[in-house]
């Protein structure tokens, strides 16, 4: 026999051989050759198929109605469109979700073929519980007695209310896994779904009226409608479907009851430790670091503006339309839930006020306060600072990227001193610039030569950020472009091959003195990410960086995006003053009034009856929770305990309303997980030549093992470079910066074959002797040994690209 399998505990699958036996009991294992079955019940073949007993239900005379739960879910589905609905929905039930049960669930909801389940009072209560949910006969069932206390009281109305919302929660699980999936499938965790979806739902409409009808009820001594009066704030509702009871309920049973930035190895932390020195001995200020990396931080962010990800203007729309490409014309159904170009500025720096004043120094949960000192001290953030994602920017390979320059409307902006220079997408794949060079570098990094203007190296980018952070002087400005110079900088030894280069350089130079030597050989087979490469001399390999595109977007930038600006779950409680507006709710707000800005110019389809988003109604939803906010908030001082309870209650509700507010801008963040480089490694870039992706040769993952060593060169130069730009601010030596940038250039963005590059000999040399049991690793091209992990967000990128597939 090759394998053994229990099965629901009772029955055992014995496979390997002609025959599967199955045997309700009686089975004894001697060792693996010898197993005896004196079982009276031994069948071949395959199972029969459990079917639970009966429900034992004494039925009472009383009865109960209620499609609140429903009527919120239709309500919900009417809201959304079909796949923000899906999205939301494996939010609260789980990824093991088909993806086409997802679809019917929206679709009957909408066109009012999936009806609420039926609600039988029992007599006696199920294992004590008030309220329970049967997976196999698809009915809740209420205690008699729930009833009568509910008429009488109305917090124990509002409990009844919230078990009838998480009862039918049970009802939506199991019909997902059962009637509307392909196949069934089993509830493999123990979140209670049911509690998670009552706790949505409650966050969406509950504070809406002061009264709510939630069911009707017959009683022998009531006959009539239950409604809560919520005049007088209950606590009871967060009580019965916080957090800790999602993890009550086990799946296997019948019922299901209600019952019981700156950080080392980032562009950050990288100038943070380069500059400290200069800190300590008071040649810079904290605030003059930070206003150098803000300079590097928008560089960061502003590789999200692209065609892809930004709402387009209706005249860049209809360009578009009328190239014929495809896969744009698909890209634009997805329009009306994309934020502007505008409208990510304004987010944007609201998250720079979080991370560069808010995170220092936490005087006020105001977020207004904080945009106010930030523009004080870093100035405006607007469409010309942010600027566009433009490759020469990050050292990015350009192949494969098309020609959006037409796209001016939607996408430009302007840089520079006296002189502006106006920047727009780049003009696309050149055959010229993805060239290798006599430097034995791509043209796209740096030539010897004049360059296309349309298509500038990033030695020229980098060379006029540096000119023009001379030339304004020791300033937030000055220091802003000196910034964007050190993002290409730092960029350089993380995005390019030249760490590899260098180790394979070592080990050349250890086999030089002794041939026989291992180690020498180990390191000439790190793999340097140039195809047919691997083994070769150094000096023979070309220096390269990754293409950027939508994957690697999704890999590097978006993850980071969406858990700084809207975090999901339940975030720290925060007690407020009236007219406070925290980070979230302004990310919030600008979001959901930017869309739907975008969604009334844009003229979403309708249809009557598979309707997609309405985010006025929503941002309408949101501002009247704010002012519900304003109202308790003002009252806490007076209300004591109490009052500080509701007030946190509320707190919640808010995190719970953000989760469902940002789905539209989750559905374009995503996810992404290790397979994207596996997939670029093994398929879709597996003859790439000299053209890796940015996400296999890139070292940005702190978890790299080649970060530590490319952060370390970096601040080397960034060091270099500070303490001579700031001799040039005191002296007025270069008075244009051009020596400056040509000293750079000539120094640090080359291949590792000039000698000019020794700096780094004795730092990588350094590394090697601590970390020799790693360069093993460094041989191998796949994700599993050269790991890059990034960020997950709620939904995994696999599940996101299952409904897309489902769609197409």
């Amino acid at each position: 026999m090759s394998r053994t399998r229990y099965v629901k505990g009772n029955i055992t699958e014995i496979t390997g051989g002609n025959n599967t036996i199955y045997a309700k009991n009686g089975i004894k294992f001697f060792s693996e050759k010898r197993i005896e079955i004196s079982a009276p019940e031994t069948k071949y073949g395959e199972p029969e198929k459990y079917v639970p007993p009966p429900i034992k239900i004494v039925e009472s005379q009383y009865k109960l109605e209620s499609q609140y739960g429903h009527e919120q879910l239709v309500f919900l589905a009417k809201q959304l469109g079909e796949f923000p609905f899906m999205i939301f929905m494996i939010i609260v039930f789980g990824e093991e979700i088909e993806a086409s049960a997802l679809s019917k669930l929206y679709r009957g909801l909408s066109d009012g073929s999936i009806k609420a389940p039926e609600i039988v009072v029992t007599k006696v209560p199920h294992k004590g519980r008030k309220a329970n949910y049967s997976n196999y006969e698809k009915k809740i069932l209420v205690w008699e007695h729930f009833i009568d206390m509910a008429v009488k009281d109305n917090d124990t109305r509002a409990e009844l209310m919230a078990a009838l919302v998480e009862e039918y929660g049970h009802h939506i699980d199991n019909l997902l896994r059962t009637e509307l999936a392909t196949k069934g499938i089993e509830d493999t965790d123990y979140i209670d779904e049911g509690a998670k979806f009552a706790y949505a739902l409650f966050s969406f409409d509950i504070f809406k009226e002061t009264q709510l009808c939630f069911a009707k009820a017959k009683t022998p001594n009531f006959a009539g409608d239950l409604i809560i009066d919520f005049s007088e704030l209950h606590t009871q509702l967060k009580e019965y479907v916080n957090e800790d009871k999602q993890y009550d309920a086990n799946p296997k049973e019948d019922k299901e009851g209600f019952g019981a930035g700156f950080e080392a190895g980032m562009h950050g932390g990288i100038e943070r430790e380069a500059l400290q020195e200069m800190v300590r001995y008071r040649k810079l200020t904290e605030l003059e670091v930070k206003q150098i990396y803000y300079g590097n931080w928008l560089r960061d962010y502003s590789q999200i503006i692209l065609e892809s990800t930004i709402r387009l203007e209706k005249a860049d729309v209809d360009k578009i339309k009328q190239s014929g490409i495809k896969h744009l014309n698909s890209l634009l159904k997805m329009n009306p839930y994309k934020l502007s170009q505008d409208g990510l500025v304004k987010l944007l720096e609201i998250l720079a006020a979080k991370e560069f004043v808010f995170g220092s120094n936490k005087f006020t949960h105001n977020y207004q306060d904080h945009v106010k000192v930030f523009r004080k001290n870093y100035g405006s953030l607007t469409k010309d600072i942010l600027g566009i994602y433009r490759p020469e920017e990050h050292i990015d390979n350009p192949k494969g990227l098309e020609d959006f320059s037409s796209l001016s409307i939607s996408f430009q902006y302007e840089y520079s001193k006296g002189n502006f220079t106006t920047k727009k997408l780049y003009a696309g794949e050149s055959p010229k610039s993805l060239l290798v060079n006599e430097l034995n570098v791509k043209n796209y990094i740096a030539t010897k030569g004049e360059t296309d203007p349309q298509r500038p190296t990033s030695d020229t980018y980098m060379f006029q950020q540096l000119k023009m952070a001379v030339q304004y002087g020791r300033n937030k400005d000055g220091f802003r472009h000196l910034g964007a110079a050190f993002h290409v900088l730092e960029d350089f030894f993380s995005h390019t091959n030249f760490v590899e280069l260098s180790l394979i350089k070592a080990g050349s130079l250890l086999l030089d003195k002794n041939k026989n030597n291992a180690l020498g050989k180990e390191l000439l087979l790190v793999y340097p990410w140039v195809e047919g490469k691997q083994g070769a001399d150094y000096s023979t390999i070309p220096l390269i960086t990754g293409k950027f595109l939508l994957d690697d977007t999704m890999a590097s930038v978006l993850p980071k995006v969406g858990d700084k600006m809207f975090p999901v779950g339940i975030q720290d409680y925060e007690q407020r003053k009236p007219g406070d507006r925290t980070f979230q709710d302004a990310f919030i707000l600008t979001t959901l009034e930017d869309l739907s800005t975008g969604q009334q110019s844009d003229g979403l389809e309708e249809n009557s009856t598979y309707k997609g988003v309405k985010t006025s109604d929503i941002l309408n939803m949101y501002k009247n929770y704010l002012r519900l906010i304003d109202a308790k908030s003002a009252a806490v001082e007076y209300t004591g305990w109490l009052g500080r309870t509701i007030d946190r209650g509320l707190s919640y509700m808010g995190d719970s309303l953000a989760t469902f507010n940002n789905i539209a801008y989750n559905l374009l963040l995503g996810s992404a997980d290790d397979d994207i480089k596996v997939e670029q490694t093994e398929n879709s870039n597996k003859n790439y030549g000299t053209d890796p992706t940015h996400t296999q040769v890139a070292k940005d993952a702190l978890n790299h093992p080649l970060n530590p060593l490319a952060s370390e060169l970096a601040k080397i130069a960034v060091k270099d470079v500070a303490t001579r730009i700031l001799d040039i601010w005191k002296t007025g030596s270069d008075p244009t910066g051009e020596e400056l940038a040509k000293y750079v250039i000539n120094k640090y963005t080359l291949h590792p074959v000039y000698q000019i590059t020794d700096w780094a000999n004795e730092t990588v040399n350094k590394w090697i002797d601590e970390n020799d049991t790693i360069i093993p690793r460094l041989q191998s091209a796949t994700v599993y040994e050269h790991a890059e992990q990034v960020t997950q967000r709620a939904i995994s990128n696999k599940k996101v690209q299952e409904i897309l597939n489902y769609f197409k």
